[in-house]
């Protein structure tokens, strides 16, 4: 199996480039990624412990939420609200999902594990809003 499929890769000229272990700043744009991920999920979790599956679930709702950050509009009409975004080049087309209900104003001793990782989706949510967002806008004096 090793052996056919590096033949395969041989065959296709892949080329792999790795990073140095020590620069990750070599890595640009998507290292500046897994570091703004990184930052807020520190503070999203915190000290608390929760299994991996919480945690892989609550990974792939982050990665959706990056993945559906506005990179620029479409067209030059006000009205059009249509964005390009990393999830067009993910998948072809824009990440639509289902808006749930929010469960941050219920104490956390009546939340299922499911409402729990959704508290902690809606506040680095509002932390990756309020942080990142505000970069885009334009400081006029």
């Amino acid at each position: 199996m090793e052996e056919s499929l590096r033949q395969l890769l041989v065959k296709d000229r892949t080329e792999y480039i790795f990073i140095s272990p020590g620069a990750p700043h070599f890595g640009g744009k998507w290292e500046a990624s897994v570091k703004s991920i990184k930052h807020h999920l520190k503070r999203v979790v915190g000290d608390r412990l929760i299994t991996f599956e919480e945690f892989s679930s609550l990974l792939a709702q982050i990665e959706g939420v990056l993945n559906y950050r506005p990179l620029c509009a479409l067209s030059d009409d006000p009205n059009d609200c249509e964005v390009l975004t990393p999830g067009n080049f993910l998948i072809g087309v824009p990440i639509n999902t289902l808006p749930e209900p929010s469960a941050t104003g219920i104490p956390e001793s009546r939340l299922s594990q499911f409402q729990k990782l959704r508290v902690k989706l809606d506040h680095f949510w509002r932390r990756w809003v309020s942080e990142y967002l505000q970069r885009f806008q334009q400081n006029s004096k």
